[in-house]
């Protein structure tokens, strides 16, 4: 997960959310799904991402590219021969005040929004269809 992919992830997560609901879920328990599918995201994305920020996990599979903090602003973009976006020699995170913490922070509490959008697009482009009761 990182700043690039988690906010495509997200809406992809929610439309897939909304799509499931329509089609498997009783009505009487749609809310309740979604509540708690939509919880359950939030919690996994705030948790593994909030240890990438921080340096508590890595992506070992790009090795050097896959460092938590770097990982989180670059998403291992070297791997295809880019450059890095963000230089985390040092991680932004160990400046509380440093803009891109600040930025970080913002986009974590943006993660919801995504979130929704996915739920939005895809309760808009599913069909009325009867589910079973």
């Amino acid at each position: 997960m990182s700043f690039i992919l988690d906010p495509i992830l997200l809406t992809i997560i929610g439309y897939i959310i909304a799509k499931i609901e329509k089609k498997h879920i009783k009505s009487e328990n749609r809310e309740k799904f979604r509540k708690i599918t939509k919880t359950l995201t939030l919690i996994t994305f705030w948790t593994i991402a909030g240890a990438l920020y921080l340096d508590i996990i890595n992506m070992p599979l790009l090795g050097a590219y896959g460092k938590g903090n770097h990982f989180m602003w670059n998403s291992g973009i070297e791997i295809i021969g880019a450059k890095p976006i963000i230089n985390t020699e040092t991680p932004t995170y160990k400046n509380p005040l440093n803009p891109l913490n600040i930025l970080a922070t913002i986009m974590f509490t943006l993660y919801p929004i995504w979130l929704n959008l996915g739920t939005k697009l895809g309760t808009k482009t599913t069909k009325n269809k009867t589910t079973p009761k």
